[in-house]
């Protein structure tokens, strides 16, 4: 009886809600019908109104443009009210209209015969009607209104109808600019006198040779709006659905309903007219009427569920008596029970048939509880002596059933995973697999270790043999240089192990001091030059922090784990190129990014284990040198030592690309100079690899000199000297750049060749340059003579150039000259100055920028003397030549 009771309410309940749920929308659809209803009247009679209006409009400007008789034989006058403002004389009838502006007579006999029209027309009507007319011709702006212009003298009554009428006229012209003809309204306004709400229907009508006219009715709707509706709530708007709203239609051409943000808009569109007249109502003021209106109704509704809630409360408390209190021995044993069945590793669930309710479960069987069917549990095991095996989630469950003969409806459940029993099978293959791949490693390590000291010294041996059977002197050194450089790779491969022992021990601590990575990289690559000449290998060293910022940290262990990266990189690569990379980290200030890549042979999945099991496989090797098994995990070891990571990626015919990122600090003493090496300098990149141009113009720039590409040049420049690749492209002032050199080289007087790879070599090259330049500089500080200029002129490649082409500007001054074309004659000289600069002719170059001040200047006279002094210049320089030549 208590359980059906308990659904009773339950199900009453659940009708109190969907009654009261089903009212409040009946109740609400009600209002939104009721409102349609009414806006859709209410659009109906404004399209009257708008359509009537229309012929009105139509039918005054067509008897204005057809009356032949305006500003003829009556004759009216003008009272004028205020500045500008003229009242229309007439017998007082319904309307009175006011000129504002300058007008003709023949719109003052217009506004009057209007009046006298609309007399006729508004004669019946109580609302306020007003009219406005912007004539055209005199741009005058008459209005004619039922309301009462005469007296307008009243401080606030007068400009309040001033204010309109110029409002009025802004929104006439306006109009009037934007096309030829067209229809518009205005928003719904209020006239502050008289309560009345209206809207302004304007008419534009194009007049050739004059401004547009414009015929505008204020229509008065408070004889359309029903007394239950607020006039304040209306609003007319533009024929278009707000794309963020979530609208409720019926019917595409019919009134709709629509949520604005927090107001409901009830919306009726005007059958001929590009508008909507718009209810709105705020959802807080419509929820707060619709309570009001049903406030009884809904506190029913609202009494009966609380009292049906409580009744179920109620209902569901058992009835204790004082009695039936446990004991507190009774109390500590329940306690002690459900401790004890809380921390058993397996599910328990004793359960109650009769009654159907759980006696005792812990957390196991309380998760488990919802996928089981207890009843037909018990049934199978009652079949199958107490024992069912069920699939719960994918997971394989064991549940042993177990009853008592004297309380046969109760039932007890014991719950355990078979899954476990399998994870903890699997764990074991598992640590058994790992243990047989650590016996496989400790034994390849062993043989791998042993084959990678056996070499070395082997060839050690019969270096030694071979050095004691040989009386030659020659042989005999090399063989010493062979015999050491074994013993150096034997060395060095002991080294690294004992290196590795002080890493894994807590006694080792980094040697944190500041230094310059670009001098850590200079020292590096001087080391591994030689091997890269052997090979035939490029070198690409990209260098992207500031040269002269200092960081924190261990240059040693950094310096030996790019070492042996580069030479793990040089041994797996025959032929192509290495590119080294250093960069600050995008994501992490303090650190930094090494990139390594080379375009050797792609490195095998097996090798890479060597990364985090040394000597596991035997690393690759080429014609005079093997890689170390170890060198690979000494480089993940020191990576991890200096706060960050070694990877290593592989792709077919791409080679191989290591990424080493370690933490250095940015040291606080490493403050930017205010001045730069080379600030101020100019150089010229003339680098057909735009690899190595990158390199270069990058460390220059970051020197603070200014670089110019020479394929970037539009006319000759003057820069301070030149860098080139190609020693054809060898000249004075020239640095020539490779990836061989391991020291600056003298090729020519200002002409060295260096490094490019190598910070220190290549500014101590342009230094060098920059010191000869200026040596020369010093001693051709003294003048010379014309003769040594034409001598110098006739030893240049680019004589017979100078003879072709400079006689002829030449010629074209003396035309633009007498022309008066400075454009043209500024273009020539400027032309003819950096031929002489070309050519280090320092008179000419003077020439050239003495008339090309003189053409700035306009100066006829004194250009003409300096082309004067310019061709004679170059006639003195080519007649030593052409006697020679003949």
């Amino acid at each position: 009886m208590p359980a059906s009771l308990l659904r009773y309410l339950t199900l009453f309940a659940l009708l109190l809600l969907l009654t009261t749920g089903t009212l409040s929308y009946n109740i609400v659809n009600n209002w939104l019908t009721e409102k349609k209803s009414t806006l859709n009247t209410l659009a109906l009679g404004m399209q009257k109104r708008i359509d009537t209006y229309r012929f009105f409009t139509y039918q005054i400007y067509s008897n204005l443009n057809n009356d032949t008789t305006v500003g003829g034989k009556d004759s009216v006058n003008a009272i004028s009210l205020l500045p500008d403002v003229f009242y229309v004389e007439k017998n007082g009838q319904k309307t009175d209209a006011l000129i504002f502006g300058q007008h003709d007579k023949s719109t003052l006999s217009a506004v009057r015969k209007i009046s006298r029209y609309l007399d006729i027309l508004w004669g019946a009507e109580s609302d306020i009607y007003s009219m406005y007319y912007l004539n055209g011709v005199d741009n005058s702006l008459s209005m004619i209104s039922t309301q009462i212009l005469k007296d307008i003298s009243a401080q606030f009554r007068g400009s309040y109808i001033t204010a309109i009428a110029e409002a009025r006229r802004t929104e006439m012209l306006q109009q009037s600019n934007a096309l030829d003809e067209r229809e518009s309204f205005s928003p719904i306004r209020k006239l502050r006198f008289y309560n009345d709400y209206y809207f302004t229907l304007r008419t534009t009508f194009n007049q050739p040779g004059h401004l547009a006219t414009i015929i505008a009715f204020n229509l008065p709707i408070n004889d359309l709006i029903p007394h239950t509706l607020s006039r304040d709530n209306f609003i007319l708007r533009a024929d278009s659905v707000g794309t963020s709203s979530e609208a409720f239609t019926n019917n595409e051409y019919t009134t709709r309903v629509q949520l604005n943000g927090s107001l409901l808009e009830v919306a009726a569109p005007l059958v001929n007219a590009p508008v909507n007249i718009v209810y709105q109502l705020p959802l807080r003021q419509f929820a707060a009427d619709m309570v009001r209106n049903n406030i009884w109704l809904l506190l029913l509704n609202l009494a009966l569920l609380a009292l049906t809630l409580t009744g179920f409360y109620l209902w569901r408390q058992p009835n204790r008596d004082a009695r039936d209190d446990p004991s507190p021995r009774l109390r500590k044993q329940q306690a002690l029970y459900k401790e004890i069945v809380k921390r058993v590793p397996i599910g328990i669930l004793v359960y109650d048939f009769s009654a159907n309710r759980v006696v005792v479960q812990n957390a196991i069987a309380e998760h488990l509880l919802p996928h089981l069917s207890l009843e037909k549990i018990a049934a199978m095991a009652r079949e199958h002596q107490g024992v069912v095996q069920a699939t719960i989630n994918n997971e394989m469950y064991e549940i042993l059933q177990f009853s008592h003969p004297q309380m046969p409806e109760h039932n007890l459940f014991l719950i355990r995973e078979q899954d476990k029993e399998i994870l903890v099978h699997k764990k074991m293959q598992l640590a058994q697999r790992e243990y047989d791949k650590n016996v496989l490693a400790r034994q390849r390590l062993l043989t791998n270790l042993r084959q990678e000291l056996h070499t070395p010294m082997l060839a050690l041996q019969q270096h030694l043999l071979s050095l004691a059977q040989t009386s030659d002197d020659d042989i005999r050194a090399r063989l010493l240089r062979k015999a050491s450089d074994e013993a150096a790779q034997t060395i060095a491969l002991l080294d690294n192990i004992a290196l590795h022992d002080r890493l894994g021990s807590d006694t080792w601590q980094p040697d944190v001091v500041p230094f310059s990575p670009l001098a850590m990289m200079d020292s590096l690559l001087l080391a591994s030059l030689p091997r890269l000449s052997q090979k035939g290998l490029h070198l690409f060293h990209h260098y992207r922090l500031e040269p002269q910022r200092l960081y924190v940290g261990d240059m040693a262990m950094l310096q030996k784990a790019l070492l042996l990266l580069l030479d793990y990189a040089i041994t797996n690569t025959d032929y192509g190129k290495i590119t080294l990379t250093l960069e600050a980290d995008a994501e992490q200030a303090d650190k930094l990014a090494i990139r390594l890549s080379d375009t050797g042979t792609r490195m095998s999945a097996a090798e890479l284990d060597n990364l985090r099991h040394p000597w596991l496989t035997v690393p690759s090797a080429d014609r005079s040198q093997q890689n170390s098994g170890f060198a690979l995990f000494l480089c993940h070891q020191l990576a991890r030592k200096l706060g960050g990571e070694l990877s290593i990626s592989c792709k077919q015919d791409l080679g191989t690309h290591y990424q080493l990122t370690v933490t250095l600090p940015d040291s606080t003493n490493s403050a930017d100079e205010d001045e730069k090496l080379l600030e101020d300098m100019t150089v010229l990149l003339d680098i057909t690899a735009n690899e190595v141009r990158q390199i270069v113009q990058h460390l220059l720039s970051s020197w603070g000199a200014e670089c110019v590409n020479a394929d970037e040049r539009q006319m000759p420049q003057e820069f301070d000297l030149r860098i080139v690749d190609d020693e054809a492209k060898m000249a004075d002032n020239t640095l020539l750049v490779n990836g061989e050199d391991t020291q600056v080289t003298l090729l020519a007087p200002r002409r060295l060749r260096t490094n490019f790879n190598i910070s220190q070599l290549l500014q101590d090259a342009v230094l060098t340059l920059i010191e000869q330049q200026f040596e020369v500089a010093t001693q051709d500080a003294a003048p010379m003579d014309i003769q040594e200029y034409a001598q110098q002129l006739k030893a240049s490649d680019y004589f017979s150039l100078f003879v072709e082409t400079v006689p002829d500007d030449i010629v074209k001054l003396y035309t633009d000259a007498e022309t008066g074309d400075f454009s043209t004659l500024a273009q020539t000289a400027h032309r003819l100055k950096g031929v002489f600069a070309m050519l280090n002719l320092h008179p000419g170059k003077q020439l050239c920028e003495q008339l090309e001040r003189h053409i700035t200047e306009q100066a006829s006279e004194e250009i003409k003397h300096d082309i004067d002094e310019i061709d004679e210049l170059v006639r003195i320089l080519l007649q030593p030549n052409g006697q020679q030549d003949e």
